[in-house]
């Protein structure tokens, strides 16, 4: 990149373009804790969950003791 000649206007498009796909990453891994939650919630297993969500067990785990912890201080 540092080599390639580009104007302002590319520049600014390409920077947009990287902050909406940071954007679209934080989003769907907000929705995927919320799945997680309520997968957890319905009784699935934490292996069931975390060969659906492409995460590993201990990553499930981790993810519905959080959820835990905000329902109790809600």
């Amino acid at each position: 990149m540092a080599d390639e000649e580009v104007s302002d206007a590319m520049l600014a498009e390409r920077l947009k373009a990287a902050a909406q796909r940071v954007r679209d990453g934080e989003a769907a891994r907000a929705e995927r804790a919320l799945l997680i939650d309520e997968a957890g919630r319905r009784g699935w297993t934490r292996e069931e969950i975390a060969a659906l969500a492409g995460v590993t067990h201990q990553a499930v785990t981790k993810r519905i003791n959080k959820g835990r912890e905000a329902d109790t201080t809600e």
